[in-house]
């Protein structure tokens, strides 16, 4: 569509060439509909069966308890360790060279695909659920100590998701960074974006809609856009960094190498090169015993 403003497209917040898996960008005329895409089964399924027909069944995976009926394709030097439980319903488990899946770490692929690539470090104590929905986690990424990777997610190249962070139907981009006790979801974000502690994505619309859409809109340049989805979080573009316990709030356009500082709240569209502050007056007072 040649009346799609550049900065409402995937190239105003992302190098494309630095993005893994181009067919999840592919049919986006506005960025946010990579994340409508996502939301739909099929498209991160592919992604994920994709990568799981690459990997060479030459494993052992003798350490994992495994129950239902699920495909469990181990690599050949991939480390499974203690109490490692794999559980599925027709759907399968693959663990490429190199990676190691520490112990306590709980993978549920229901009747989806599980991929964890090479040299990839889960846990320990690291559960992901993909019941609902396919989970591809890429080559050389580290999901720390109890994180949680739900449906639809895509973690992309050297990606680290830290301690107790939970992950729903979002990319997350090269070497990006979402390490400290964070949430997101309906998400995209960029290569080497960053996110401090604590900050949270707020995904979910929950103003009344007189017209009972109930979708977020979108705003820009007096126009507004209906993104059709209720569910919608974050664009957050390459190398911009969220400081610690801020929050962005449902159809939130942050573009490349922002800045926003610790506890500011945003929403709507800031674009690149951009420094957030948020201001507080602070009183001191003699203390009085």
């Amino acid at each position: 569509m040649s009346d799609v403003p550049d900065v409402l497209k995937a190239s105003y917040f992302f190098d494309m060439e630095k993005m893994e898996h181009p067919e999840l960008f592919a049919d986006a005329t506005f960025v946010w509909e990579i994340v409508k895409g996502m939301q739909g089964t099929k498209v991160v399924d592919n992604v994920t069966r994709a990568k799981c027909g690459t990997v060479k069944n030459a494993g052992d995976a003798s350490a994992a308890t495994i129950s239902g009926s699920v495909t469990v394709k181990v690599a050949a030097d991939a480390k499974i360790g203690a109490n490692v439980t794999i559980s599925g319903d027709g759907g399968c488990v693959c663990i490429d060279e190199g990676a190691d899946i520490r112990p306590g770490t709980m993978i549920i692929a229901g009747k989806n695909a599980v991929y964890i690539g090479k040299n990839a470090k889960i846990g320990p104590n690291a559960h992901i659920d993909a019941g609902k929905g396919s989970c591809c986690v890429s080559d050389g990424v580290t999901l720390r100590q109890g994180a949680y990777l739900r449906e639809l997610s895509v973690i992309a190249a050297k990606a680290t998701i830290g301690n107790s962070c939970e992950i729903k139907c979002a990319y997350i981009g090269p070497e990006a960074e979402v390490p400290h006790f964070n949430y997101v979801g309906d998400s995209v974000l960029g290569y080497k974006a960053h996110m401090g502690a604590g900050v949270k994505i707020s995904n979910l619309k929950i103003t009344p809609d007189p017209k009972k859409v109930n979708s977020v809109k979108v705003r820009y340049d007096g126009k507004v856009y209906d993104s059709g989805m209720r569910k919608f979080g974050v664009i957050l573009g390459d190398k911009a960094q969220m400081g610690c316990n801020s929050v962005a709030n449902p159809g939130t356009f942050v573009g490349k190498n922002v800045l926003i500082y610790t506890c500011s709240s945003v929403v709507g569209f800031i674009p690149e090169n951009t420094i957030v502050k948020l201001r507080q007056k602070f009183e001191q007072s003699e203390l009085k015993f």
